[in-house]
């Protein structure tokens, strides 16, 4: 009985470490870049009615800085079914999952409302503790 409630509250712990993220040093970097990328798309292009993020099952979720509307934090296996059901008359911006390299990370980012979807890539270079974008180019 007692080996039974051991187990159980493992479980319960995997289960939950797997539902909210570990977090850590990655984690942390991911939503510093994120940040970045996410302010330089508002000041950029303007503001939209959700941002979306796609994040990594062992990824925690934090604030992005976004007060503009709703923040929905993706799993790779809720974005279709999100997709599906979305209001499609609100805009939204995407931030897809990013790639790091040794200080430069890129990361795609869709734009999207009525009339469409724009993709543009950005990448981003660590100057001290900041973010910064780079380069942003279309993807076509």
């Amino acid at each position: 009985m007692k080996r039974n409630r051991v187990v159980l509250v493992l479980f319960a712990l995997l289960l939950s470490t797997l539902a909210c993220g570990i977090g850590g040093p990655i984690t942390r970097r991911n939503n510093d870049i994120r940040r970045a990328a996410l302010a330089y798309e508002l000041s950029a292009r303007g503001p939209v009615d959700e941002v979306l993020v796609a994040f990594g099952l062992t990824e925690v979720r934090d604030n992005l800085g976004f007060e503009g509307g709703n923040t929905v934090w993706l799993n790779r296996f809720a974005q279709a079914e999100y997709f599906r059901r979305r209001d499609a008359s609100r805009s939204y911006l995407f931030l897809h999952d990013l790639n790091y390299d040794d200080g430069t990370a890129t990361i795609l980012v869709d734009r999207g409302d009525a009339n469409g979807v724009q993709t543009r890539r950005l990448t981003l270079q660590r100057e001290g503790n900041v973010w910064r974008v780079s380069s942003d180019e279309p993807v076509e």
